[in-house]
């Protein structure tokens, strides 16, 4: 144990690790690179937060390096949750601190996961409408701020944030508040950093309008610090940090409590699946479909199902799969009767289908199965995850069947099939290729590939960090694409919270090439789906 370490550990409540085995632990996420900290941590509370993150400080002062990282349950696709400085693990930070059942109001630690929040506030008849990993943090999931399939009717995380308390790059403690003209003015004589993050933002957001402005029209993407969109109200008159942190990845500061607004448990839905030959035909009835307002909209490649097949997986509704075509699936979770009617109106629209079922009491279980079957694909025969490379790009209702046309001229250069699967409702999707990344050649051409796909999903119209946060390894594609003053804008932003550059610095805009070469993994994520 090194004399950091032990110092550490005599002043916090938690733990700080620097053990090989446990280093290793903590050097991969779902993402297609590995990187292994110098030290991990594992505070018990706020304070340790506070304290960790200070001492960072305090050594950049005096001009040694310790970048810290946050990490919540793990799931990052793009390397977000990675560093070799120290990993600041919310892991214990997991306690659900008060539920307001009649305000539909719930505080929570940052490291609380989804399913263990939905359990609790079941037992209230609330429940976050989000559909992610179950096993994501509500941190996490306001720091990589994805567009899940529930976000077309219920909204994002965003909308359920009511507040969050944050530990600043220099040990501070702050909550966020929306503050009024006159408040805003009392906020920035507050002392240190927090008063001159209000004075100085303020001023960056009326020097920057135009560029601001601009961002609110391009509201799909979440690159860089895109949601300083929506910290100044002028309509309202209000100012709140709050929406700054959604997409930050932990590079503005640390989230520690989280208060959200809950909603009553949904109905459950009941869905309609329908298969179609060509792309065209699934895009024009889903079209038709979404004015039906479902829960979900979902698309998948039927070669998704082959490969399934081919693991030995039952196709149940699937059987017999269509070659070459694309299934549609709704789900409708208004009133009974209401749901009846749409699921009756998407039989009526989907008439001229490969072919159509809808849900009943019968087939339930074999509809839920669809799900697995699209889990198993994500996987190789081998129980080896297909690398995470180009997942939740938004592409638009218009460039969808474009994008699809060059996607085919990638498979005839790579040699592989890349099935596309999504959400049309939201218009986030993912390709999962599979390259060997223990082969030098084969890291070589992952890197080309994603330079070029990134390069069709802009051609098409889309965002290629547009259903979650970009991260390290989707960041080489979306920064580059940033505007001369967006990205001197967002700098700002980086330089006025983390002055000396200790949070998640290679994330986003620090984000390079070499960098993430350096840290391709070189064997496969076993067992993570």
């Amino acid at each position: 144990m090194n004399k950091i370490t032990k110092y550490l550990n005599q002043h916090i409540n938690g733990q700080v690790f620097d053990r090989p085995s446990i280093l290793r632990a903590y050097s991969r996420d779902k993402s297609v690179i590995e990187v292994t900290p110098r030290l991990v941590a594992l505070p018990a509370d706020t304070d340790d937060i506070e304290f960790l993150v200070k001492f960072s400080s305090d050594l950049s002062d005096k001009g040694f390096n310790l970048p810290i990282t946050v990490r919540g349950a793990g799931n990052s696709k793009t390397g977000a949750c990675l560093g070799e400085g120290m990993i600041i693990s919310t892991e214990r930070l997991n306690k659900i601190e008060e539920v307001d059942e009649h305000g539909k109001l719930v505080r929570v630690q940052a490291g609380v996961t989804l399913e263990k929040l939905n359990a609790v506030l079941a037992a209230y008849n609330l429940n976050l409408p989000i559909r992610a990993n179950e096993k994501e943090t509500i941190g996490g999931l306001i720091s990589t701020f994805p567009t899940d399939p529930y976000a077309k009717k219920y909204g994002s995380i965003f909308y359920f944030v009511d507040r969050l308390e944050l530990v600043l790059s220099n040990g501070s403690l702050v909550q966020t508040v929306s503050f009024t003209k006159n408040g805003l003015k009392m906020a920035e004589k507050r002392p240190e950093l927090e008063g001159k993050i209000y004075h100085e933002l303020n001023n960056l957001i009326v020097e920057n309008a135009d560029v601001i402005e601009n961002l609110k029209s391009s509201a799909h993407s979440r690159a860089g610090y895109n949601m300083i969109s929506q910290v100044k109200k002028d309509e309202q008159g209000t100012f709140d940090l709050l929406p700054l942190f959604f997409g930050a990845e932990g590079t503005l500061g640390i989230i520690t409590e989280v208060i959200l607004r809950v909603e009553p448990i949904p109905r459950s839905s009941k869905h309609v699946l329908a298969a179609f030959p060509t792309l065209n035909k699934a895009t024009d009835y889903m079209k038709k479909i979404a004015s039906l307002a479902p829960a979900t909209l979902e698309v998948f490649d039927t070669r998704i199902f082959k490969i399934a097949a081919k693991h030995g997986k039952n196709l149940g509704l699937l059987e017999p799969l269509i070659d070459n075509g694309y299934y549609v699936l709704a789900g409708f979770n208004d009133g009974f009767f209401s749901s009846s009617k749409k699921l009756r109106q998407a039989l009526g629209i989907g008439a001229n289908a490969a072919s159509i079922t809808v849900e009943n009491n019968i087939n339930a279980d074999d509809f839920k199965e669809i799900y697995t079957l699209v889990d198993c694909y994500l996987n190789d025969e081998n129980s080896m995850e297909r690398p995470s490379l180009v997942d939740d790009f938004y592409m638009g209702h218009d460039g969808l069947i474009k994008f699809a046309e060059k996607l085919k001229i990638i498979e005839k250069v790579l040699g592989q099939e890349l099935p596309i699967f999504g959400s049309f409702a939201t218009s986030i999707y993912t390709v999962r290729p599979n390259f060997d990344l223990s082969d030098v050649a084969e890291r070589k051409h992952a890197m080309q590939f994603l330079r070029y796909f990134g390069k069709i999903v802009k051609e098409c119209g889309g965002s290629f960090a547009g259903g979650s946060s970009e991260g390290r390894v989707k960041g080489l594609v979306s920064t580059p694409e940033l505007t001369t003053r967006e990205h001197a804008l967002y700098d700002k932003v980086k330089k006025l919270f983390d002055p000396h550059n200790i949070l998640n610095p290679e994330t986003k805009l620090g984000a390079t090439f070499s960098d993430v070469v350096r840290h391709l993994r070189t064997s496969e994520n076993q067992g993570i789906k």
